[in-house]
């Protein structure tokens, strides 16, 4: 009997010890970058369409059992690219569609970031000083934030992956200094010489001077392109031409279907 009360009393303890454990503040398991890549594929493949779980993870190479699956939706979630119906449904939301369009990737990226709640805390805390000096002082820090103990590495290499791929630590990895990005207004107003050679059929030939106004997600795309001759790779060929096609779908209309 001793010893049944003795396990009893052990189990809430444990338990009790699981509830100090889990976190308070919400941040994600991924960095920016991976979350991103779910962003990519439901634009590649439906643009402003909807998915259901096994064919976005299909389109990324994954089982929709895994727990890597789970947890790159859930932070693509948190950093506020896509969103999730009642019917689990999966569709880009607008900023999801900014990450991804080369003109607006930047602002979209640091926006982004600081819908993250762990990053918006840190951001606002050192905005005006020097973040802790190393890892452990990080760590120290998020703990205080509402990060659980058992998880704070894992929360700490996901902010500075993020931090840096959303050019936070553009002035040095000791410092969150807002990016700085054009207005969106002007971003088709910027002389593109490569986008508007390939738009006149390469170079100086003939017709008006007017030009073909070329929208900003196409422009951004030919500007990515490599020089002739330069190395590029099957795998982002492939990605390359999935963001064209996903843009077509986006800023194109579809006419009547013919039989």
């Amino acid at each position: 009997m001793t010893g049944e009360k003795l396990s009893m009393a052990e189990a809430k303890a444990s338990s009790d010890d699981a509830g100090r454990q889990r976190s308070t503040i919400a941040f994600p398991y991924v960095s920016l970058n991976d979350a991103m890549k779910l962003a990519e594929a439901i634009h590649g493949n439906v643009g402003l369409g909807e998915c259901d779980d096994a064919q976005l993870a299909a389109w990324t190479g994954q089982s929709t059992k895994s727990s890597g699956f789970r947890v790159q939706l859930s932070g693509a979630r948190m950093y506020g690219l896509i969103q999730t119906d009642g019917n689990g449904r999966h569709r880009l939301t607008d900023l999801g569609q900014m990450v991804i369009d080369p003109s607006r990737a930047r602002e979209g990226k640091a926006t982004a970031f600081l819908n993250v709640p762990l990053y918006k805390a840190i951001f606002e805390k050192y905005r005006s000083g020097i973040l802790p000096p190393n890892a452990a002082a990080l760590e120290r820090e998020m703990v205080s934030l509402g990060v659980s103990d058992k998880v704070k590495d894992r929360a700490r290499q996901a902010f500075e992956k993020s931090a840096e791929q959303s050019a936070f630590f553009e002035h040095g990895k000791n410092r969150l200094v807002m990016p700085g990005f054009a207005a969106r207004d002007t971003v088709r107003d910027e002389p593109k010489a490569e986008p508007e050679a390939l738009a006149h059929g390469g170079g100086n030939g003939g017709g008006g001077g007017g030009g073909v106004d070329i929208d900003p997600i196409i422009r951004g795309l030919l500007v990515r392109l490599p020089k002739s001759g330069e190395v590029w790779p099957e795998e982002e060929r492939k990605l390359w031409l999935q963001l064209l096609e996903g843009s077509f779908k986006l800023i194109y209309q579809e006419g009547p279907k013919t039989n």
